[in-house]
């Protein structure tokens, strides 16, 4: 399994800013520019823009759901979550998004919906929550860069497992990517979906590029073996937002 391993560089502040390791076991072989870029939430204004496409997307499957995420919610807010923003580069509407929640400082919101197993206890854990995007072949393209952004940032953040909560319709995506499913098919009600069951996943982070690369996974290619100098994050931000390991 692959360690975490950060890397470091003096800048002319005599600060240091975060060089990350590449979480993957094999060498970039493509540098492809994407039609959209990829970057961290900064502000109030990019606030309100990330909430209308979550509320958009999630609108699409549960309307009534979608109406109540028309608002950020507290969680936005906190000192210690991250969110993703997409915008098309061609006139800066926005894509997709996606909510990093990390246990640092508290436990998981899905924490407090299902007692984990022991496997998971005192491990750092990382939530991908409110995944947006628009609908069709673009927002398929869009949501693979958001999982390549976020865990590409568990990695660099030193996290253990990343989690998600799938409804019947998004499970399949999850297990796709090789997510473990935590109670083997048993379904939990998820309060922050309005007590909708969904199955919960875990992705060990230092076995995900493992499971991957030795299924030939579709996606693959994309993640290890492609730059993408359009994923633009800031890790000086996430470090300090999710602490160091």
């Amino acid at each position: 399994m692959l360690a975490y391993r950060p890397s470091w560089r003096k800048v002319k502040s005599g600060s240091l800013l975060a060089l990350p390791q590449r979480p993957y076991s094999v060498d970039i072989e493509a540098r492809e520019m994407l039609p959209f870029r990829v970057r961290l939430v900064d502000g109030p204004q990019d606030l309100l823009r990330a909430v209308e496409i979550r509320a958009s997307a999630f609108a699409r499957h549960v309307p009534s759901l979608g109406a109540s995420l028309s608002e950020p919610e507290a969680d936005d807010h906190r000192p210690d979550v991250l969110l993703l923003i997409v915008e098309r580069k061609a006139d800066g509407r926005v894509l997709g998004t996606m909510r990093l929640q990390p246990n640092t400082f508290r436990p998981l919101r899905v924490e407090g919906e299902a007692r984990l197993p022991f496997a998971y206890q005192d491990a750092r854990l990382f939530e991908f929550m409110r995944l947006g995007v628009e609908n069709g072949i673009a927002g398929r393209m869009v949501m693979a860069a958001l999982c390549k952004a976020g865990y590409e940032i568990s990695f660099t953040a030193g996290f253990d497992y990343i989690f998600a909560v799938g409804r019947r319709s998004t499970s399949e995506m999850y297990r796709s990517m090789h997510f473990d499913d935590v109670f083997a098919g048993a379904t939990v009600p998820i309060s922050y979906a309005e007590g909708r069951l969904h199955s919960i996943f875990a992705l060990p982070v230092s076995d995900a590029d493992r499971r991957w690369r030795s299924s030939n996974h579709s996606l693959y290619s994309f993640m290890a073996r492609t730059e993408h100098p359009d994923i633009q994050i800031d890790y000086d931000r996430v470090l300090s937002a999710f602490g160091q390991p």
